[in-house]
């Protein structure tokens, strides 16, 4: 009857999770994940109120899907100065006010009346997502883990495929049940009565930073190999400058990757 429980000690001594008040950087990850899931199924949802609108208000679909072109230049553009700002401030202070932005705007959708008031309140939810999106998240996370880190990324950025497989579908239901008007307002108290509370307590969870606890030989063997030559021409942890990144060929192909 014993065994179950030590294997859960087992796993949850391997994952560092909390022993006693100390908390691990997994709570971090389980934060950003949350927020991800929350940016990520609101977004996706449009495709749901388009047939919607456009009945009620007699908005070409070309007009509407406008409105999501431009979300996604204000993305496109204020990705670097997320990443500028999650840099000289707290991460996940950005991150929550993002999430703060795009909450309300989905309150305001419940209520629009003019197609530019759409267009209006889209261009301020897609700048929140921006700031709660992976450009902010991933200095947040990278802070936590070493060696780990591609888990710890790759676990986060799993919340972005779960909240469009989740939010998408209940955003249909209680469209059908209620009415366009009732599935925005859900999906922004979704947003600022849940997902922002939450997010908060796992983001500024304290937490103790993985340590090389490779042995020594190991150490040794990394260490040679970093001063024969590293894979890459600048070190990760230290980070680059946007005048460096703008002179390496993997800088263009992911920026104009962006909007192909």
């Amino acid at each position: 009857m014993y065994a179950p429980r030590s294997r859960l000690r087992a796993l949850m001594r391997h994952l560092r999770l909390p022993f006693g008040n100390r908390f691990s950087g997994w709570f971090i990850v389980a934060g950003a994940a949350l927020v991800l899931f929350g940016a990520a199924g609101s977004r996706f949802s449009f495709g749901v109120f388009l047939t919607p609108l456009t009945e009620d208000f007699g908005w070409s679909r070309s007009s509407m899907s406008g409105a999501l072109a431009i979300a996604g230049l204000a993305t496109a553009f204020l990705r670097p100065v997320a990443g500028y700002l999650s840099d000289r401030f707290d991460p996940a202070k950005m991150a929550l006010i993002g999430m703060a932005m795009a909450g309300f705007s989905l309150l305001g959708l419940s209520q629009i009346n003019e197609l530019w008031q759409l267009y209006t309140l889209f261009l301020i939810m897609g700048s929140g997502f921006t700031l709660a999106s992976p450009a902010t998240l991933t200095r947040l996370i990278s802070s936590a883990f070493t060696k780990r880190r591609s888990l710890a990324l790759s676990l986060a950025g799993s919340g972005s495929a779960i909240g469009e497989t989740t939010l998408v579908p209940i955003s249909a239901t209680v469209l059908t049940i209620g009415g366009w008007r009732s599935a925005y307002a859900v999906l922004s108290m979704l947003v600022l009565v849940v997902i922002i509370p939450i997010s908060y307590r796992l983001l500024k969870s304290k937490f103790v930073p993985e340590v090389d606890d490779r042995n020594p030989a190991e150490i040794k063997k990394a260490k040679q190999a970093e001063s024969e030559g590293p894979v890459c021409a600048w070190a990760p942890d230290q980070g680059m400058s946007l005048r460096e990144a703008a002179r390496t060929p993997i800088f263009w192909a992911l920026t104009l990757g962006f909007f192909t």
